[in-house]
């Protein structure tokens, strides 16, 4: 429907066992998501699922959640990241929301991206609304200590097949 709402409170959900689904009971935060953002989103998984550094910097300009200056100024420590959720995500089985191992690693190379002002950047609002809605979600699973198919589940959602092989190029 090109919408989405970008409240990622529980509360506004509710669950009918009849239907076997899940509907929504709040509105509000129901938000237009333009083509240009969900395209963006969908190059991000593709390149997530395709576990492809230099894919992943690409889409993560194009969705908007780095500038070309942070890139300049701090690759190394981005592909450090991207390297330390490529190795968590991208292992085989139910990824386990609760398994927070990875965490401090990626903080400490964000940390350094953070600390310099000088590369400061703003995503996007619509990057802003859909990632809010995203990590809300995350963080619900991390409470709920879900453990589900994610790498399936993403490649489902955006009607692609899962790649054989792994590289970090």
């Amino acid at each position: 429907f090109g919408f989405m709402q970008t409240d990622p409170n529980f509360a506004n959900f509710r669950w009918q066992p009849d239907e076997q689904r899940i509907v929504l009971l709040d509105f509000g935060a129901a938000r237009p998501v333009p083509q240009a953002t969900a395209e963006a989103y969908r190059g991000l998984m593709r390149a997530g699922l395709a576990e492809e550094r230099a894919a992943l910097r690409a889409a993560l300009l194009d969705v908007g959640f780095v500038s070309p200056n942070q890139l300049d100024r701090h690759g190394a420590a981005m592909d450090r990241a991207i390297d330390v959720l490529i190795a968590h995500i991208g292992r085989p089985g139910l990824f386990d929301f609760a398994d927070r191992s990875f965490v401090e690693r990626v903080r400490a190379e964000a940390e350094v991206i953070a600390a310099d002002r000088a590369s400061w950047h703003i995503p996007p609002v619509d990057t802003l609304f859909v990632q809010r809605k995203v990590s809300g979600t995350a963080l619900l699973a991390i409470r709920m200590k879900a453990r589900l198919p994610l790498r399936e589940m993403v490649a489902d959602a955006i009607g692609e097949s899962l790649p054989t092989a792994t590289s970090t190029s």
